[in-house]
């Protein structure tokens, strides 16, 4: 057994609030980004379509290379990195918040610059996020380690995770939904101020079962000794022993069209409802308040409905999220979009099963690390390996996406639309597209993801076999 003093300073949960910590100063940056980017650059800064398709392909092939590379070096102990995760948040959470504000202060308005203001801000942006992202992971799986403890701490960092989303809904007010874009500068500053506090508090207090600053003299030699046997295996040889995993490739397949259905959510629902839902029909006030909820509203269900997760597991509640893609799905269609408010209540639905199941997905993957170290006798799980594998196939999702929207929206006459060129005729054609793209996305992903999920055999697990009692 541990002694007291050899697992943490800190009970389990002071643990697990300081992850909280991490977790709402990490909501508060990644909400507005993802939701804001892509129509500041197309709206505000005017970037052109090759630029921004340029900048989309560089994020993809940058998001593909650092995020099983940081993975690796977090995993085998890289002496150019601090020794555990939350020094990890310490160091780098001050620099997640600059690399955010990057994206906000245009360099200018020739078209070549602000295509390398968006290549720049999209991959300096991504690196912060990778590390930080990583490092919150795995804390994720190391600080909880049986299903109650993380379904606990899933609804723990969702209310953090709520009360952080909120800050595109203060980003909506304060900039009058970025009609007063000095004000929303002012907003972001605040917000990546108020974040780096919350992620050194985190960086200080989130100690993990495994963290080898608080183990006694033997469990400090004896996690040498996993460090050592984890050094000596390649990184290539680690993927495989991932990638050849049945229940990982399942999952992720499952996580891509996830993360590009959510992509689309997040980026594009307000570019949608500008054009489908007129000002005489849902006034800006509550149209702000609409767009707030987005973010956050899948948050407060995690919160109320994890006991029903608990109970239910969470592969009946993940595969319950597809099925309802295609049946709203199809019922939208079906009604037509004559009916605004109607179609609000679609994507606010849409918009809160995606994110509730997304909120889940950390457990799957936690399970697999755990599969994963008990299959090859590890003594420390390779969670980064696992969590950056997964993002190496994930992510590229987030840049494909609005590649593809982008483009089939100026197929249709989106560029002239902002231009101001666009006949009547043509912006009735549009929207119809929109509309069309609202309904039939989730549709398509959601009959994807119900047949690769099928083959998903992790349903409940127990704590690793290994794991030792621990005195709080």
């Amino acid at each position: 057994m541990y002694a007291s003093g050899s697992m943490s300073t800190t009970s389990l949960r002071n643990r697990m609030l300081a992850y909280c910590a991490a977790s709402f100063g990490f909501t508060l940056l990644s909400s507005t980004f993802s939701f804001y980017y892509v129509k500041v650059f197309l709206n505000l800064y005017h970037i052109d379509e090759k630029w921004f398709h340029l900048a989309q392909i560089l994020y993809l092939v940058w998001n593909a290379v650092n995020d099983p590379l940081f993975a690796y070096c977090q995993d085998t102990s890289a002496s150019w990195l601090p020794n555990t995760r939350r020094e990890l948040i310490l160091y780098t959470g001050p620099l997640f918040g600059l690399a955010y504000l990057t994206a906000w202060f245009p360099w200018g308005y020739s078209s070549w610059l602000t295509g390398l203001h968006l290549i720049v801000a999209l991959c300096l942006y991504d690196t912060m996020f990778t590390f930080i992202g990583l490092a919150l992971c795995c804390l994720y799986t190391e600080i909880a380690i049986t299903e109650s403890e993380r379904i606990r701490l899933t609804q723990m960092s969702q209310v953090a995770g709520f009360v952080g989303s909120f800050s595109v809904t203060l980003c909506e007010f304060s900039s009058n939904s970025l009609k007063d874009f000095s004000k929303f500068q002012t907003t972001t500053v605040f917000l990546a101020f108020l974040s780096a506090i919350f992620m050194v508090y985190a960086g200080k207090h989130a100690h993990t079962h495994y963290d080898v600053k608080k183990m006694t003299a033997m469990d400090e030699e004896e996690d040498d000794d996993c460090k050592e046997s984890a050094d000596k295996t390649s990184y290539w040889r680690l993927t495989w022993q991932i990638l050849t995993d049945r229940n990982f490739l399942s999952f992720v397949i499952t996580n891509f069209f996830q993360e590009f259905h959510r992509t689309f959510i997040i980026s594009f629902t307000v570019i949608i409802c500008d054009q489908l839902i007129s000002e005489d029909d849902v006034h800006p006030y509550v149209r702000s308040i609409f767009y707030g909820s987005i973010t956050a509203i899948h948050s407060l269900l995690v919160i109320i409905g994890a006991p029903l997760v608990d109970r239910l597991g969470y592969f009946s509640v993940i595969r319950g999220n597809f099925v309802w893609k295609i049946v709203s799905g199809l019922t939208m269609a079906f009604i037509g979009q004559a009916h605004p408010w109607l179609l609000i209540l679609f994507l606010l639905a849409d918009s809160a099963y995606t994110n509730l199941a997304c909120s889940f997905f950390n457990l799957p993957l936690s399970y697999i690390a755990d599969s994963n170290m008990e299959r090859y006798n590890r003594k420390h799980p390779m969670s980064s390996m696992i969590f950056g594998t997964n993002a190496l196939v994930v992510k590229p999702a987030q840049s494909l996406c609005p590649m593809f929207i982008v483009m089939v929206l100026n197929m249709y006459g989106y560029q002239l639309l902002k231009k101001g060129h666009l006949t009547s005729v043509d912006s009735s054609q549009l929207k119809e597209v929109m509309f069309h793209l609202a309904c039939f996305l989730p549709v398509v992903m959601g009959c994807l993801q119900l047949l690769s999920w099928s083959f998903f055999m992790i349903r409940l697990r127990k704590a690793p076999s290994h794991t030792l009692d621990v005195t709080l």
